[in-house]
């Protein structure tokens, strides 16, 4: 079995090769915008991708919000 040297001060899930999940609010305030705003956008299908880890835990990757900001980048405001 290989022996694996983990450095001192990296998580559980970063030892895993998880990304760190952000809660709603995180989220929301890396957006400029409300947890209540986000909580809308889930219910509509308007907002950043999201994992439902459960009937109540919502979390946010990174990767999702700048894909999300991405996809909403306009160079005029006509149509």
């Amino acid at each position: 079995m290989a022996k694996q040297t983990i450095e001192a001060g990296t998580t559980t899930t970063e030892q895993r090769g998880l990304r760190p999940l952000l809660t709603a609010p995180q989220a929301a305030e890396r957006l400029g915008v409300t947890a209540e705003l986000l909580e809308r956008w889930r219910g509509t299908g308007a907002g950043p991708a999201f994992i439902k880890l459960s009937g109540k835990y919502v979390r946010y990757q990174q990767e999702d919000l700048e894909a999300f900001v991405e996809a909403n980048r306009r160079h005029s405001t006509a149509g």
